[in-house]
């Protein structure tokens, strides 16, 4: 019925319009090439997944893509089974793959963490597992300041259950890339194309632009970002992070400068993990934030690049997966 009514048909006083489009195609999201009209079944499943307590049977249609992203973050590992529960932060599989023997299936994933420390023992996770596995373990952050392990909703960032991303989930495949590639292919149109509405090109069009740099002036080829003096008294760390997945490292990179943009310390190292980039930036800054504790700088700007990073510590809130876990980390050295 809403597919006539979108094409036009008798039924709705139209003169019969033609179907153009299927409707499987027409309910994915805009991004994807359709519309973005909700598949009602799918979208009744998805508010079940929310507030399942209607009826049994509303609970048993909600329970399968409930269990398919719901996933374990670990805290001290030991209420979580290696084999036996769904702790890897995969979307499409959250269990081990790797064949092991029953005895280390049904070992809690403490005995994978170094004895008396909540860091990965990287020698036993490269030895026991494959390296889907491997990266996977190692993209999970470990804190000893949360013991309880704790069950998060894989599909949204926040890793809170909500019907908008279980609805996706239901819907399409966040692994598509063709989105990001459509993306890609926009700005590369407008860059060839001088439409970027870089500074040059508003003030062309006779828009008043705010003088963010007074040094530099904003172009197409032109990428560099002004660094702000902090007030006297204080101190400015800029604090960015890399990923280097073939090797399963993070770098960290934090330069200190005054008030007048003197160079004061920096720091540069690199840890053992496979993380994705937001959790990086987030672990970058916890690092530094323990660092700089033990400079006793009395007063620090902490300046990042990474805008999601920045809101979750800003935000009044806490998240239950692992990227939540950095962020509490970070409030704590704060």
């Amino acid at each position: 019925m809403m597919n006539s009514f979108w094409w036009g048909s008798k039924r709705s006083g139209g003169s019969g319009g033609i179907n153009w489009m299927k409707w499987e195609r027409l309910c994915k999201p805009k991004d994807f090439g359709g519309i973005g009209f909700k598949q009602l079944h799918i979208f009744n499943v998805a508010i079940l997944g929310f507030n399942p307590s209607f009826v049994w049977r509303s609970i048993m249609a909600a329970k399968d893509i409930v269990v398919k992203g719901s996933r374990i973050q670990i805290g001290s590992g030991q209420q979580v089974l290696i084999g036996n529960d769904p702790w890897l932060p995969n979307s499409e599989c959250g269990f081990i793959t790797t064949e092991l023997h029953e005895e280390i299936k049904m070992a809690p994933v403490c005995n994978l963490m170094v004895p008396d420390q909540r860091r990965w023992d990287y020698d036993a996770v490269t030895d026991l597992f494959n390296p889907r596995d491997r990266d996977l373990i190692l993209q999970i952050p470990l804190s000893t300041r949360r013991d309880l392990d704790l069950w998060y909703w894989l599909a949204d960032p926040r890793g809170v259950f909500s019907v908008r991303s279980c609805y996706k989930l239901m819907t399409y495949d966040d692994n598509n890339c063709s989105s990001s590639v459509w993306r890609l292919k926009n700005l590369l149109w407008r860059a060839a194309n001088n439409v970027l509405p870089t500074t040059d090109n508003l003030r062309n069009r006779k828009i008043q632009v705010l003088p963010l740099c007074s040094v530099y002036e904003s172009s197409s080829v032109h990428g560099a970002v002004c660094w702000k003096r902090p007030h006297v008294g204080w101190v400015k760390c800029n604090v960015d992070a890399a990923v280097f997945s073939s090797q399963a490292m993070v770098g960290l990179g934090c330069v200190v400068r005054n008030s007048e943009g003197i160079f004061l310390t920096a720091k540069c190292d690199r840890f053992l993990g496979s993380f994705g980039a937001r959790e990086a930036e987030a672990f970058g800054v916890r690092e530094a934030l323990s660092w700089l504790k033990k400079l006793q700088f009395p007063r620090v700007i902490i300046e990042i690049d990474c805008l999601q990073v920045f809101k979750a510590l800003t935000e009044n809130h806490s998240s239950p997966n692992g990227f939540g876990l950095i962020i509490e980390e970070c409030r704590f050295l704060a």
